[in-house]
């Protein structure tokens, strides 16, 4: 029986994160819904969401949303 040899270490992809934009009504309306969930559901939820960084005033929403396909390889 011949058994395959593996030279090279396959080390397993992991996917990379997307990042969002989200505004801050969108922000506080899903902050508001889960404020009315049990508290030891949400509470990790809740801490990840108000530790989001705001976008730099100088660099407009419409900049990252032009990059999207670029970051998709051109693909919608």
């Amino acid at each position: 029986m011949a058994e395959k040899e593996t030279t090279k270490t396959e080390e397993p992809r992991k996917p990379t994160p997307r990042t969002y934009l989200i505004s801050s009504e969108h922000l506080m309306g899903i902050m508001k819904y889960l404020m009315t969930r049990p508290y030891g559901e949400v509470v990790k939820l809740m801490n990840s969401l108000a530790s989001l960084n705001p976008l730099d005033p100088r660099i407009a929403a419409d900049f990252v949303k032009a990059q999207k396909g670029d970051q998709n390889g051109g693909k919608k």
